[in-house]
């Protein structure tokens, strides 16, 4: 088995299916220490994002962002969807 790089923050979100599946993260202690200090950010700053850096399986990098919401409406649009051919 090849191990993870300790240095980088590798975090992998598996976003469900289809309903009532569970959203599953899978991340090295690196990454969840990331993603622990962009959730601690967005509280910390409501008027901000957190945001965190982090590389998936095929160290491919990308932002996750947190945003603490107060409303519905602010929950209701999701930012992206697959579009339909």
């Amino acid at each position: 088995m090849n191990e993870l790089a300790k240095e980088y923050p590798f975090v992998h979100v598996y976003a469900q299916q289809k309903l009532r599946q569970p959203v599953i993260i899978k991340a090295s202690t690196e990454g969840l220490c990331v993603l622990l200090n962009a959730i601690v950010t967005a509280i910390a700053y409501q008027e901000n994002n957190g945001t965190a850096e982090v590389f998936d399986g095929d160290a491919e990098a990308y932002e996750v962002i947190v945003k603490v919401v107060n409303t519905h409406d602010e929950l209701s649009p999701v930012p992206y969807q697959i579009e339909k051919q």
